[in-house]
């Protein structure tokens, strides 16, 4: 099916046995197998992904950030943001009444399930390692701007640098690109007029996030 083919390429992931796909897009008001399974699994799956890249890359966090970080990451925001990557809701099958009148998903429950789904039909196709770049390629964004282990986002600890520098706030001009562009965001971050750091994303705030970041690195490198 050509949707199936085009789901799979915002994936970065082909199924070889694509009825898993198929069952994890069935909502259980279909008939037909549906993705209630799937998603038990996906769920455990995508919480150890994350952990997993928690651990790794945050080595002065304590249990409870790592614990409230990962919180965050696996939340029905976090799934809805995931679903919208992969324009999910034009690929789910769902009974009749689970659309409105514009064919959108009426609950949202339904999209960030199917996620979970998605992740527990990669694991069980292609194993850990193809579960994981699924997870890590659709979660980039959101890993990227996590808060630090000292409790700060980029923007707020590269804004309290600047403030106590007497330099003022940092600027950010943030370029739309359009709905069609993946990243659909490019931000640039100025401090004193200067660039100092850029950063692309499918959300405004996770472009400046990033550009905030790399422009944190620059002055720390800097020594300034």
């Amino acid at each position: 099916m050509r949707e199936l083919h085009n789901l799979q390429t915002r994936l970065a992931y082909r199924f070889t046995d694509t009825g898993l796909l198929k069952q994890a897009l069935t909502h259980r008001s279909a008939t037909g197998t549906h993705l209630e399974r799937m998603e038990f699994l996906g769920d455990a799956v995508l919480g150890l992904v994350i952990s997993e890249e928690l651990y790794a890359k945050q080595p002065d966090a304590d249990e409870g950030m790592l614990s409230r970080m990962r919180a965050h990451l696996v939340c029905r925001d976090s799934l809805l943001t995931a679903a919208r990557q992969w324009a999910l809701a034009d690929y789910l099958t769902v009974g009749k009444g689970e659309r409105d009148a514009q064919g959108a998903i009426k609950a949202e429950s339904i999209l960030a399930d199917a996620v979970e789904a998605v992740i527990g039909a990669v694991f069980l196709d292609g194993g850990w390692q193809s579960a994981c770049t699924v997870v890590l390629s659709g979660w980039g964004n959101m890993l990227a701007e996590e808060r630090q282990p000292d409790g700060r986002d980029a923007k707020t600890r590269l804004q309290e640098w600047t403030q106590a520098k007497g330099w003022g706030l940092p600027e950010y001009k943030v370029e739309d690109l359009g709905v069609e562009a993946s990243p659909r965001f490019v931000a640039t971050c100025y401090v004193q007029g200067r660039e100092m750091g850029a950063g692309r994303g499918n959300r405004k705030k996770s472009a400046e996030l990033l550009a905030a970041g790399q422009a944190w690195e620059q002055l720390s490198e800097q020594g300034s």
